[in-house]
């Protein structure tokens, strides 16, 4: 099965097995998409995703699912990330490695901040920003604007099967002004929790002020 999105073809039957996910694949409701943050291969942002954790039959296939925002709002809220990988992830034998896993959660739990970022800017992030880097200024003054993390609790429930697929479903529970939090559990195949986070996101410098 292909979803036709923006990012070419996104091939879903590896996520056939995500059985409380399937369902959402033709709903007029969800946007399906690869996964993107279009940066080009030899930029530096987004490496650690777009190469690291793709490398040596890692990551083989990572969709997003964006759902349409309620009546009266333009805030995407509900997203889930869908991740197929191989043995490269491996902690102990058969078993993902805790930070490959937290990894993908950090992930999942940005993925509304991303959608909105995107929708009110056109980018994730400012194509200036190498350029900022190059010429030495502050992490402080280059990160200005932009959404980070701030706190990550996180509660592992069961061990996660390597190779895998999962489904990592997010819910925003709150945005007031420069902060953002989200709760998101990651699933296996049945709907088994087998990892639940907490995450605020912040934007680095405050809330953007009104025009007047």
């Amino acid at each position: 099965m292909l979803a036709i999105t923006a990012s070419g073809p996104a091939n879903l039957d590896d996520f056939a097995p995500i059985k409380w996910a399937a369902p959402l694949f033709s709903s007029p409701e969800w946007r399906i998409t690869n996964r993107s943050r279009n940066s080009e291969p030899d930029e530096d942002s987004d490496r650690f995703c777009r190469n690291t954790l793709r490398a040596f039959d890692g990551v083989q296939n990572w969709i997003e699912m964006y759902k349409a925002p309620t009546p009266g709002s333009s805030d995407t809220t509900h997203t889930i990330l869908l991740c197929k990988f191989g043995a490269a992830l491996n902690g102990f034998p058969g078993i993902c490695h805790g930070g490959a896993v937290m990894s993908l959660m950090d992930e999942a739990l940005a993925l509304p901040m991303f959608a909105n970022e995107v929708k009110g800017t056109g980018q994730f992030v400012d194509p200036a920003v190498t350029q900022w880097l190059a010429e030495g200024r502050s992490l402080t003054e280059v990160l200005n604007g932009l959404w980070v993390t701030a706190r990550l609790d996180m509660q592992f429930l069961k061990p996660v099967t390597c190779p895998g697929v999962v489904g990592i479903e997010v819910e925003v529970l709150e945005k007031k002004g420069h902060k953002m939090k989200m709760r998101g559990t990651m699933k296996d195949g049945k709907g088994t929790p087998l990892l639940k986070a907490d995450g605020v996101w912040v934007r680095v410098g405050g809330a953007p002020k009104e025009k007047l």
